[in-house]
């Protein structure tokens, strides 16, 4: 799944800590703890359309890193019994937690949610977003835009799927602000009960999920700054060890590897393991990346002699579990050549594969003759040019994209039925996916700004083909 989950909670207090708040604006004569209950009954692979994959849950909340304990929302309607039993007129909300989407890269909101024993048009659950909401005011404080129309899959509906949990999900591209309200409005009416005929039952709400596309990085040269060439800012983590701190000096200043400091870990006078050095992380909101090239600076090339003699060898790794590495150079020596304050040498890297985590570190076991050398600074190259894709080539002739250029829709058309559309991206200049669906409907453009943009198609089987297209 190419995304990252931002927000993911467990639903088990109404607190405004655990994902929402409810607010009962009518209750017309139902009990208020029927209106927002909290109960053990959440989706699961049993009673799902589609099927519920219950590994996808993460294991802790999100971001709160916090042991979940897994509940779903209830609203129930009638009550009394039979044959006393009513329906209510209530209005009632939950409200999710706000979200900070200002830098989120194409959102969405996903969730499940299933209808009881809702029976006739009396009873609607719907979709709300806004951005000017408040938890634990009225929702008519605020703003909101009923977004139930642009549904991706289901939402409980009356007469349809009783029992049974269904799956939406909803893009939030067009919210980008610090504060994002998504709502689950419930309301009936006081229509008389009658069983099979007007009864409005109970809806229950799962899973609330939000994710951020992640983005691609642009192809080409880093700054010294962790900048990307399209002005992507925040590429790697602050570094780290490779194995441990307690192999350098001044472990204050890891972020310094990646800017114009001077002032950086140092590797200890002591022996130091193969395979230590600085270790590299892509940024969780990017995907894994194709760096062809690196350009270091390792400063006092004199103190890689060694206290045996022997000089430092470096090299470069990827790994995308940050276990199992592979060598993407040859081991470098770095005392009679390749090392010396201020000068930067380059490194070619012979890989066609995208990783998450990059390491410049010891090829051989090594103990340095003074606490002296250190990675002063790391630039990187990016090139998914090459990325491996055994079905790129086919790709390439099995779509006609048209009108190019445009200033409207954007359409593809498939030349070759055997290929299935996984996903289309359109993404613009910076590296920012600005359209993301998994179908090859027309793209609408005209409210995007002029300029070149790249369309990505994936295929169902992993291929990956890109075009560039000219909005007018």
């Amino acid at each position: 799944m190419n995304a990252q989950t931002i927000h993911y909670e467990d639903f088990r207090y109404d607190n405004g800590t655990r994902g929402f708040t409810v607010q009962q604006v009518a209750l017309g004569g139902q009990t208020a703890i029927e209106l927002g209950k909290r109960v053990s009954d959440i989706v699961d692979a049993t009673d799902s359309s589609p099927v519920f994959d219950e590994n996808s849950r993460p294991i802790d909340r999100v971001p709160a890193g916090a042991t979940r304990d897994q509940r779903a929302i209830a609203f129930g309607n009638v009550s009394g019994s039979s044959p006393s039993i009513l329906n209510h007129e209530i209005e009632a909300w939950a409200l999710m937690t706000n979200q900070d989407l200002s830098t989120a890269n194409a959102p969405k909101v996903s969730f499940w949610t299933q209808q009881r024993y809702v029976v006739g048009g009396g009873a609607t659950l719907t979709v709300w977003v806004s951005e000017n909401y408040t938890h634990g005011d009225l929702p008519n404080t605020a703003t909101w835009t009923n977004e139930t129309a642009n549904i991706v899959g289901s939402i409980a509906t009356s007469d349809v799927s009783p029992q049974t949990y269904v799956y939406g999900e909803l893009d939030l591209s067009a919210y980008n602000s610090s504060s994002v309200t998504v709502a689950f409005k419930i309301e009936t009416d006081d229509t008389a009960y009658e069983a099979g005929v007007s009864q409005h039952g109970t809806f229950y709400i799962s899973d609330v999920r939000f994710d951020a596309t992640l983005q691609d990085v642009a192809n080409g040269a880093f700054s010294a700054l962790n900048t990307s060439s399209s002005g992507q800012t925040n590429i790697f983590n602050t570094p780290s060890a490779a194995i441990s701190e307690s192999n350098f000096t001044n472990t204050t200043k890891w972020a310094d590897v990646l800017t114009t400091g001077t002032t950086v870990p140092r590797l200890a006078q002591s022996l130091i393991p193969i395979g230590e050095g600085y270790k590299f992380e892509v940024a969780s909101v990017y995907n894994p990346i194709l760096v062809s090239e690196v350009r270091y600076i390792l400063v006092n090339g004199t103190s890689n002699q060694g206290t045996s003699g022997n000089e430092s060898k470096w090299i470069v790794q990827g790994s995308n579990d940050d276990s199992t590495w592979d060598d993407l150079s040859t081991p470098l020596g770095m005392f009679s050549s390749n090392s010396g304050a201020g000068f930067e040498y380059s490194i070619t890297l012979s890989t066609s594969q995208a990783y998450r985590y990059y390491r410049f570190v010891l090829a051989e076991a090594w103990t340095p003759i003074g606490a002296y050398t250190a990675l002063h600074q790391l630039d990187f190259t990016v090139d998914d040019s090459v990325l491996s894709t055994n079905n790129d080539s086919e790709l390439k002739t099995a779509f006609a994209v048209y009108p190019n250029p445009s200033n409207s829709f954007i359409n593809i058309s498939k030349l070759n039925s055997d290929i299935n559309i996984k996903n289309v991206k359109l993404i613009d200049v910076t590296g920012k996916v600005i359209y993301n669906k998994m179908n090859a409907q027309p793209i609408n453009v005209s409210n995007y700004s002029k300029g070149v943009y790249i369309l990505r198609i994936e295929s169902q089987t992993g291929g990956v083909a890109t075009k560039k297209v000219l909005i007018n």
